[in-house]
């Protein structure tokens, strides 16, 4: 068993606070560290244990003094008296005897006569002995604050690290989630691409079997089927696009002719060409190739089509168009004559899911903008939306020109 004094174990550094009081660094640093002050105020949390503080405090101090006026006029006070006599040039050669020379000027300190001087010495050695009391407690309480301090930031540290640990599982716990969900899309994708690639085979097939002038209401209605199965095929691949730039992989890139793939992309079987025409611009003519992945690339053109098809009055007019720039990018453009974007989603368009509040966007999965905005940024180029002459809609996005750093090995 460890000794004790006062409760505190002796095995542990021992500290005098600064109210005089015996106790273990530990005790006091928890303390004075339960609201981060050491302050003996009974206003401010000390009561009763602040008064006795005070009181220790005050004693201490009082001893100091004591002790130093002591010392002073017993000790200070004969000394120099002997000091004094050995350095007198009258008396020192009339003093034959060394315990004279000592005993005699000692005695003579403590004659009436002397007893001012030697209260002039005790009360400057009390002086400094209370100086150097109080500044031996203020160093003892800035010690004991510095503990409750120190007890305070360990507290905070374990904090920091308990929340540290709980965010980093969190995190784990989401990536799992997330890794989850990326598989379970690409399942989706794959059994949808199966079932739509069915319904496809069977509607051509039904389609070559049935003549128009026999059966126009049937013929009409297959045509719709095929046209529908394109349309959720192409929903489709966008999901599955839109993932697989979320998990960054890597670019299938190659050269690009822009001028055959603005033409392809105005082709596409996709685009609901019944709402409106899809133009090809004068512009693109003339621009040079890039580096990029020309599926991507044609999606986002078709994407930004059928958008603007879908959403204006039927007949619109889709122009489709590229051109070069001097700071090395190709700039794509989609350009409609429709009704243009209402304001209250444009803060939104590129966003996960953010369609209109029209009844055509039931038809809509939310994702064409959000992905080709991804597709778009996986390339290093970047999309936005224009307003010109405040009618109508223009699409742009960029592609740099010769991107070698991003192609695949």
């Amino acid at each position: 068993m460890s000794p004790t004094l006062g409760g505190a174990d002796m095995t542990e550094p021992i500290v005098i606070s600064a109210f005089g009081g015996l106790e273990s660094r530990r005790d006091h640093a928890e303390t004075v560290g339960r609201d981060g002050r050491d302050d003996p105020s009974p206003g401010r949390g000390g009561g009763s244990h602040g008064a006795v503080q005070l009181r220790h405090n005050a004693l201490l101090t009082a001893l100091y003094a004591v002790f130093g006026l002591a010392f002073g006029f017993a000790v200070l006070h004969p000394v120099s008296m002997i000091i004094f006599r050995w350095f007198d040039p009258r008396l020192s050669g009339s003093m034959t005897n060394p315990s004279e020379s000592i005993l005699t000027p000692f005695f003579h300190a403590f004659q009436p006569d002397m007893a001012p001087m030697g209260l002039v010495f005790g009360l400057f050695s009390a002086g400094i002995a209370v100086i150097d009391g109080v500044y031996r407690l203020r160093l003892a309480r800035q010690r004991d604050r510095l503990a409750a301090q120190l007890l305070v930031n360990r507290r905070y540290r374990n904090e920091l690290l308990q929340q540290a640990n709980l965010l980093r599982r969190q995190n784990e716990r989401l990536s799992a989630m997330e890794e989850a969900n990326r598989r379970h899309t690409r399942f989706m994708v794959h059994d949808f691409k199966g079932h739509l690639q069915t319904i496809l085979g069977f509607s051509e097939v039904l389609l070559s079997k049935v003549k128009p002038e026999d059966d126009p209401s049937t013929t009409d209605a297959l045509r719709r089927i095929r046209q529908q199965a394109n349309k959720m095929s192409g929903a489709v691949m966008d999901l599955l696009e839109f993932s697989r730039l979320r998990e960054s992989q890597q670019l299938q890139l190659r050269f690009v002719e822009v001028e055959g793939l603005v033409r392809e992309s105005a082709a596409d079987g996709c685009l609901p060409t019944h709402l409106g025409s899809v133009e090809v611009g004068p512009a693109r003519a003339s621009c040079p190739g890039v580096m990029a992945d020309p599926d991507l690339l044609r999606r986002v053109l078709v994407n930004l089509a059928a958008n603007a098809l879908r959403h204006n009055r039927p007949g619109t007019r889709v122009v489709l168009d590229a051109e070069a720039t001097p700071r090395g990018e190709v700039v794509f453009s989609c350009t409609d004559d429709g009704q243009g974007v209402p304001p209250e989603i444009k803060e939104r368009l590129f966003r996960d899911y953010a369609r209109g509040d029209r009844s055509v966007d039931r038809e809509s999965t939310g994702l064409g903008l959000a992905f080709c905005k991804a597709a778009v940024e996986a390339h290093g180029g970047r999309i936005w939306h224009e307003s010109p002459g405040g009618q109508g809609a223009r699409f742009l996005f960029t592609i740099p020109q010769g991107r070698k750093d991003i192609e695949n090995d």
